[in-house]
């Protein structure tokens, strides 16, 4: 199963890297960005609750 691969921007930004990879895979077009805003990354990452 092919999928793209997203680099982490930092060490805080796993869950919304395997959300672009989802997102991707998917064929939904949502930039690693927008997702690091929905998500509402801080210094200390994100949390599973926070991944809506």
């Amino acid at each position: 199963m092919p999928f793209t691969f997203t680099h982490q921007l930092d060490a805080m930004d796993c869950g919304p890297a395997c959300l672009k990879m989802i997102t991707d895979y998917h064929g939904r077009v949502v930039s690693l960005q927008k997702l690091r805003e929905k998500c509402h990354i801080s210094r200390e990452g994100v949390s599973l609750f926070q991944i809506n």
